[in-house]
C-alpha cells in the first residue's frame, strides 16, 4: 500500500474525528498512542493503528448517537452494537425474527445480487446494513404502515423510483429492482441532505419531516437535531441502529459519499460529513 493511501486513511480518520466534535490534535493523539516500533515496521504499525482508530470511531459514533436518541434523562447507558440493533428490532419490528445470526445468513445469500447493484448505483456497499435493519434480510417483510420488501419501500416512494406497485404486481418484492430503487433513493437523500446520518434519518422519517427538523434546528448536525428531539424516537434510534449493523457486518469505517456526487480532492478519496424515510 503506497504512501498516498496512508495519507487518505489518515485524512479520513481526521475527518471522522472532526465530524464528531474531536479536534485534529485529538485524532493525532489517538493514532500516536500506538506502541513504538522499529523503522522497518513503521508503516505496518501506522496502518494497524488507523484500523483500530476507525473501528473505535464507528463504535463511538453509534454510542454517542444512541445517547442522543435516549429519552430517559440521566439514564443513558452504553450499549453494544448488537444490543442497539436488537433493541431497535424488538421495539419497532416485533414481528421479525430476533435472531441476528439468521439476518446474517439471509443477507449472505443475497450479497451476490445486492452488492453489484449498490456499486453500480454509486452507493457504498456498507449501506446493505439498511436492509439488515429494515427487514432483517427478509425479501417479503411487511410493515403495518405499508412498507414492503427487503428495503421496506413505501408505495409512493417505490413508484417514484420506477417500481410497479399494483394489486397484481408489486416489484418491491423483486430483490434486484427494489435494490436499484432503494440505492437511487439513498443517493438522492444524500445529495439533498449532505451526509449519511441525515440521509438515513430521511429514509426512516421522510424527506419533508427531516427538512422541517433541519430548518427548526438551524443545523445539519444529526446529533444536535436528535438531542433537540425534533425527529421521532424511532428515527433517533434508527440511525445508530444502522451504524451498529455496519459494525456487526465487519465494517471498520463510515461510508464515503455516493460516487456520483464525490468531490475531487488532491489529498484523499475519502469524503465524509456528519452534520445525521421511511419505515
Amino acid at each position: 500500500m503506497g504512501w498516498r493511501m496512508y495519507k487518505a486513511l489518515f485524512a479520513g480518520a481526521i475527518l471522522v474525528f472532526a465530524a464528531f466534535g474531536l479536534s485534529a490534535a485529538d485524532a493525532q493523539s489517538t493514532v500516536g498512542a500506538a506502541a513504538p516500533v522499529a523503522a522497518p515496521d513503521q508503516f505496518f504499525a501506522f496502518h494497524e493503528a488507523l484500523d483500530r482508530t476507525a473501528t473505535d470511531l464507528l463504535a463511538d459514533a453509534a454510542r454517542r448517537m444512541a445517547e442522543a436518541a435516549n429519552d430517559g434523562a440521566g439514564s443513558v447507558r452504553t450499549r453494544s452494537a448488537e444490543a442497539l440493533v436488537r433493541d431497535f428490532d424488538h421495539k419497532y419490528r416485533p414481528k421479525l425474527s430476533p435472531g441476528i445470526a439468521a439476518w446474517f445468513g439471509r443477507l449472505d445469500q443475497l450479497r451476490s445480487q445486492i452488492t453489484p447493484i449498490l456499486e453500480d448505483e454509486g452507493i457504498p456497499q456498507e449501506m446493505v446494513s439498511v436492509a439488515m435493519v429494515e427487514s432483517g434480510g427478509r425479501t417479503t417483510a411487511v410493515s403495518p404502515k405499508g412498507a414492503l420488501g427487503l428495503w421496506q419501500l413505501m408505495p409512493d416512494t417505490a413508484r417514484r423510483y420506477g417500481l410497479a406497485v399494483t394489486p397484481s404486481r408489486d416489484e418491491r418484492l423483486d430483490v434486484e429492482r427494489s435494490t436499484h430503487a432503494a440505492a437511487r433513493y439513498l443517493r438522492d437523500l444524500y445529495q439533498q441532505f449532505g451526509s449519511w446520518p441525515l440521509a438515513l434519518a430521511a429514509y426512516n422519517a421522510g424527506e419533508k419531516a427531516l427538512q422541517r427538523a433541519v430548518n427548526r434546528a438551524g443545523t445539519t448536525d444529526f446529533i444536535q437535531i436528535s438531542r433537540l428531539r425534533l425527529l421521532p424516537q424511532e428515527t433517533r434510534n434508527y440511525v445508530p441502529a444502522v451504524l451498529s449493523a455496519m459494525q456487526l457486518l465487519g465494517v471498520a469505517h463510515l461510508p464515503a459519499e455516493p460516487a456520483q456526487t464525490a468531490k475531487k480532492s488532491d489529498s484523499t478519496g475519502i469524503v465524509f460529513a456528519v452534520p445525521g424515510a421511511q419505515p
